[in-house]
């Protein structure tokens, strides 16, 4: 068979190619706009480049970053997929030495139509040397090439003579076997330093549809395509196609900013899913699912479906519970905090995993998805009704609604409904209550997967906020420079989660080590945790008492930061201007009540101006207010963030927010002497 039995495809007479946009603006640039380097040659002006305009911290630059695919026919291999790749950067920073080493991963399997090759390596090194270009070209009897599995290796070279200044080249091509590769690799645009000039191109032939997804928040400069003919190597393919050629010019880096899910949701790229293949004289062949097709997927297979039907716990055990409890919410409880408290989560993700959920349960560890798969085991004997979730955390990145695919989970979590009461379970985590998933699961969707019927997508939302009040009761004493008193604080939702999830199993030392380090110059004693774990649904609470010491004194004025916890020094949000979305997973709360004794004969200057900030549609609230009751001082600070999705015209509303928070955090009261 022509096609080496690989895969199929529907396309029938039209050209493939389904193009979705997701959050990314597309124009079209003229042609004078375009840049062609040459290979192996390079602009003066790039060489004596010292620093980035557009970036004066990015220790490189990529100036140049192209890649072209396309598909022919190969009477050995069958269809085969070539990716031209050419690279050039700028180094401006010794710290950018390290790209001057790449390292090329490819598929090399046991048989030759199933393997790539690498082929027409080239590199040069660039440097400006009294005043004239000298470049360096790659000896190809250095490049080195690795075992990494037995199905992958790795080709790695080292271009000669980098230092800072270089500019650096390296082009290549990459021959795939559709049999080992069907799809093209996902584009960025972005990487973590700028890019001037990144272009993709490719041309694929009429009988192969693949859907092309583009994702960012930048504007494409030139986004063309035209009608071309394909000449595949072989006339029976020889026909139509289309000839795709995407630019996006003066890239700024990438940087991990606060309040994101996982890079990959927001950089600005191409990927493609192949949906068919439909060769002339062979049926097609469809690839790309859709959901129903990935629920049935998940309700057959041995690893999942099949081990929710599986009879685990014993009849004892299922008779205690019955015992225990009065209704179906208390079976619950009990069923859930009984996983808990005897099953350890491995730190794996995942929908796949070695060994059964029986085998998990005798070893009394495994994944999240063998834990929660146990507990919808467990509650089905109990008759409550259940079923699992699956979702995709938020390292792992968005579920797309309009790309039915079983790739985009990695994390079971399980649903009950009793009632008119509806709980989303992890029993993987054993801090966590009824209702609360952890942090990494709460990533905008999941879908149930139901034991009839068709599987649907229900919102992942937090049924509660980080929460914190922190209190001091203290006693200024200004002749010596001291401060004395109390300090207690309640954490309580995500924060609680938090808290236990760290310090619970730990050694008290481990926690009295951490809230030093927290409060450097306070002297504490007695440092006391109350409810680390007996009741979940309460807050933990701390309390110690302190004393801090001024070596500063001033006689007769004595300077301090009343907010003595809880204080917002820096603002999370760095950048000026943001592009895309904000995702706080949670909201918080984060209050101080502060109240200072002045001893007789002392006063306070001034009393600062009481301040109130608010976002706007009631997003988020900041209140401060110092007041004076006969000889005590009461400071409070309250902050709430309550929206959990910021779109990029809000950054800056927030990012002021902030800002004025720790202006305010800031301000130190001054106490005064009295004259006599």
């Amino acid at each position: 068979m022509l096609f080496h039995k690989f895969i199929s495809v529907p396309i029938g007479r039209r050209l493939p190619i389904t193009l979705f946009i997701l959050f990314f603006a597309t124009s079209y640039s003229p042609a004078q706009d375009d840049y062609k380097p040459k290979l192996g040659f390079v602009e003066r002006e790039a060489l004596v480049m010292d620093a980035y305009p557009g970036d004066s911290t990015a220790d490189a630059v990529v100036l140049y970053d192209f890649a072209e695919v396309k598909f022919h026919y190969d009477d050995h291999k069958g269809f085969m997929m070539t990716t031209q790749r050419w690279v050039r950067i700028k180094i401006l920073k010794e710290s950018a030495l390290d790209r001057a080493s790449i390292s090329l991963k490819y598929i090399n399997a046991t048989t030759a139509s199933k393997s790539e090759f690498i082929s027409d390596m080239e590199g040069y090194t660039h440097n400006m040397v009294d005043n004239r270009i000298v470049t360096t070209k790659l000896d190809n009897k250095t490049i080195q090439t690795e075992k990494l599995s037995e199905d992958y290796r790795t080709q790695k070279i080292n271009l000669p003579h980098a230092k800072k200044g270089s500019v650096i080249e390296y082009s290549y091509m990459l021959n795939s076997p559709l049999m080992a590769r069907i799809k093209p690799s996902t584009w960025n645009f972005q990487t973590s330093i700028p890019v001037k000039w990144s272009e993709y191109k490719i041309v694929i032939p009429h009988f192969l549809d693949y859907k092309m997804t583009m994702g960012g928040y930048l504007t494409l400069s030139i986004n063309d395509n035209e009608r071309v003919n394909v000449r595949m190597g072989h006339s029976k393919f020889d026909g139509p196609g289309l000839s795709y050629r995407f630019v996006l010019k003066d890239a700024p880096a990438f940087n991990k900013e606060p309040f994101i899910t996982t890079p990959d949701d927001y950089l600005s790229k191409i990927s493609f899913e192949l949906q068919s293949i439909s060769i002339p004289g062979e049926p097609i062949r469809h690839f790309s699912q859709t959901w129903d097709q990935v629920d049935e997927t998940l309700v057959e297979a041995a690893w999942f479906g099949a081990e929710l039907r599986k009879n685990v716990f014993t009849k004892e055990l299922k008779e205690e519970f019955s015992k225990k409890a009065r209704d179906s919410t208390q079976k619950m409880h009990l069923a859930y905090a009984y996983l808990q408290a005897n099953m350890k989560w491995d730190g794996t993700a995942g929908l796949g995993y070695d060994g059964g959920i029986k085998k998990a349960f005798e070893n009394k560890k495994g994944s999240a998805a063998q834990i929660n798969m146990l507990l919808i085991n467990l509650l089905r004997e109990l008759d409550i009704p259940c079923e699992p979730v699956v979702l995709s955390t938020r390292a792992h990145g968005r579920v797309l609604e309009h790309i039915p695919s079983l790739e985009s989970f990695n994390y079971v979590v399980v649903r009950v409904k009793i009632g008119g009461n509806e709980y989303l379970l992890d029993a993987s985590q054993a801090f966590a209550k009824p209702g609360m998933l952890p942090e990494h699961a709460l990533n905008s969707l999941g879908r149930v997967i139901p034991r009839k019927g068709k599987g649907y997508f229900i919102p992942l939302k937090p049924r509660e906020f980080k929460s914190k009040l922190e209190l001091i009761d203290a006693e200024l004493i200004p002749d010596e420079g001291t401060l004395k008193g109390t300090y207690s604080a309640s954490y309580g939702g995500y924060d609680a989660l938090d808290w236990r999830e760290t310090y619970a199993m730990e050694p008290e030392q481990v926690y009295l080590d951490a809230f030093k380090k927290r409060f450097t110059d306070w002297k504490i004693d007695k440092l006391a945790v109350s409810n680390k774990v007996e009741k979940l649904d309460a807050v933990v609470g701390v309390k110690c008492a302190f004393e801090i010491e001024d070596e500063n004194v001033v006689p007769g004025v004595f300077y301090f930061n009343p907010i003595l916890a809880g204080r917002m020094n820096e603002n999370p949000l760095k950048s000026p201007e943001r592009i895309f979305p904000l995702d706080l997973a949670t909201g918080f709360t984060s209050s101080f009540i502060g109240n200072y004794k002045l001893p007789e004969g002392y006063y306070l200057e001034e009393i600062p101006k009481a301040e109130i900030i608010t976002l706007p549609e009631k997003g988020g609230r900041f209140l401060y207010q110092v007041k004076q009751t006969g000889n005590v001082i009461q400071v409070n600070s309250s902050m709430a963030v309550n929206k959990l999705m910021f779109i990029p015209e809000e950054y800056g509303a927030l990012r002021e927010f902030f800002e004025r928070v720790v202006q305010k955090h800031a301000q130190p009261l001054v106490i005064k002497k009295k004259a006599n």
